[in-house]
């Protein structure tokens, strides 16, 4: 059923060095990873994230931009149909504001890894499992910052809280059954990781006296965010060729809603209030349905997708993953491995 054209950029028993490999590679709807995407669609409006007093509006139109690589450092075949890789990941992402009047940069975040660790187990004889692969990064960085023109104005209008530092280290593991490891034919993945912050006793967050009130860095506990995804890649049928696949790519994380004010606008007060959110845990959905594309020539990557993209649940944007009741509707273009 799974034929297994897998093709790794491995010698036979020998190390190679600075050779990329394409396995332990982020799924299309994974939240944070290394693939660069380009994606235009409406989300919720809410006054916090918004340059302007709010309107009667309740969807506006933004820009994302992710841009990500996996720095190649040392692989090599193990034998036994095991292979193992070093690398170091980086990506950066931009949230932008496409309002008519002005198009400010709302949210900038990046991270990177200070090494991780791929491998993969290729199966044979077995009906519905190829292969199972395992990454861990075990020393990781984000730092997020909101937009100057945001920033300027929240000074401006002598909102309570100003800009919160959302800096910290974590430690990720992610094992994924049935890795695509960049095969043209049909194929079920199901992966699954977590992210644990290190050291466990800090926060995802931290709040500075010239930006708002010190005592908001209260303690939280949910130092754990987690999450499972599934991909179907569908090579046979309708709607698809020889070099065009449909992709079904789901994922559902759970994380921590930051516990720190949420702004509102009071129209009767014709003000702004504050509204402070308890310690808690959401769930948030991420959903890419479309094609995906091999041409013979794609430069360094192997295929480029388009996709209907839905999300729902945190705001995923630095300072603001305080925010729930999030949702997003746009299209995307993927590059992939």
């Amino acid at each position: 059923i799974y034929t297994r054209t897998y093709t790794l950029s491995l010698p036979d028993a020998l190390p190679i060095w600075f050779v990329p490999v394409n396995f332990a590679a982020p799924l299309v709807s994974e939240m944070e990873s290394t693939m660069i995407k380009v994606e235009e669609g409406w989300g919720r409006a809410r006054e916090e994230y918004t340059p302007y007093k709010p309107k009667e509006r309740k969807y506006m139109p933004y820009l994302n931009v992710s841009l990500g690589a996996e720095i190649p450092i040392w692989s090599a075949s193990l034998g036994n149909d095991w292979y193992l890789a070093v690398d170091i990941p980086i990506d950066f992402h931009l949230w932008l504001d496409l309002e008519t009047s002005s198009a400010p940069v709302i949210n900038t975040d990046y991270r990177f890894a200070y090494g991780q660790v791929k491998a993969l187990k290729v199966f044979h004889g077995l009906r519905y499992i190829n292969n199972l692969s395992l990454k861990l990064a075990p020393y990781s960085h984000e730092s997020t910052h909101i937009g100057d023109e945001l920033t300027i104005r929240r000074k401006d209008e002598k909102f309570p809280l100003t800009r919160v530092n959302v800096s910290y280290m974590y430690t990720e593991l992610s094992a994924c059954l049935n890795d695509p490891v960049a095969t043209r034919n049909e194929n079920h993945a199901l992966k699954g990781g977590l992210m644990l912050r290190v050291p466990t006793g800090r926060n995802w967050f931290k709040i500075y006296s010239p930006d708002g009130d010190t005592s908001l860095n209260v303690s939280m506990k949910n130092v754990l965010e987690y999450y499972l995804e599934y991909e179907w890649q569908r090579a046979h049928g309708w709607a698809t060729a020889k070099n065009i696949t449909n992709v079904l790519s789901f994922e559902v994380r759970n994380r921590a809603k930051y516990q720190y004010p949420t702004i509102f606008w009071d129209n009767k007060e014709d003000d702004w209030y504050s509204r402070s959110p308890k310690h808690s845990r959401a769930f948030c959905f991420n959903l890419y349905y479309g094609w995906r594309f091999f041409p013979k020539y794609l430069w360094i990557y192997n295929n480029v997708g388009f996709y209907i993209h839905g999300y729902y649940g945190i705001v995923p944007y630095g300072q603001f993953r305080n925010t729930g009741d999030y949702s997003y509707l746009g299209v995307s273009i993927v590059m992939g491995k």
